[in-house]
């Protein structure tokens, strides 16, 4: 009996002695990549009755860091013997206030669609300007992904 009090005493004796992190069954690594903030899609715009050789612009978004710009488009022809063919412009207002161009998407028929701006763009304001250059009245939204 008296060996098993001393064996048990050694036993409890060296669970306080030994380190838990010692006693993991895999060594633990730590990264020290920088963790890319998560992008966020927002819907900008969701048209119903855009005319032929008509345009419309989405709401003003903000974009807080630096990066490309995804658009993602749904469009249809409100007539279904009727290509929808719309194009869809990414803007951004310059010093003087005008509007400044910084990457297109044209498309033909029903579907989603997506593009992205061909160069970084930087912090600040911008909107989603949607021509309608085919025949008929279409329907469509329009969401951005936001870096």
């Amino acid at each position: 009996m008296k060996k098993f009090i001393q064996t048990t005493l050694l036993a409890f004796s060296a669970m306080l002695v030994i380190p838990t992190s010692a006693l993991a069954s895999s060594p633990q690594t730590q990264s020290t990549d920088a963790v890319a903030p998560a992008s966020k899609t927002t819907e900008v715009l969701r048209y119903t009755k855009l005319e032929s050789r008509s345009s419309v612009d989405s709401k003003l978004f903000d974009i807080q860091s630096p990066g490309k710009l995804t658009v993602h488009v749904t469009q249809k022809s409100r007539l279904s013997s009727i290509k929808a063919n719309l194009t869809y412009r990414i803007f951004s207002f310059g010093p003087d206030g005008s509007g400044k161009s910084l990457g297109t998407g044209r498309f033909e028929g029903s579907g989603s669609f997506t593009f992205t701006s061909p160069e970084e763009l930087p912090a600040g304001k911008y909107y989603i300007l949607v021509r309608n250059t085919g025949i008929g009245r279409a329907i469509g939204t329009v969401s951005v992904t936001i870096p």
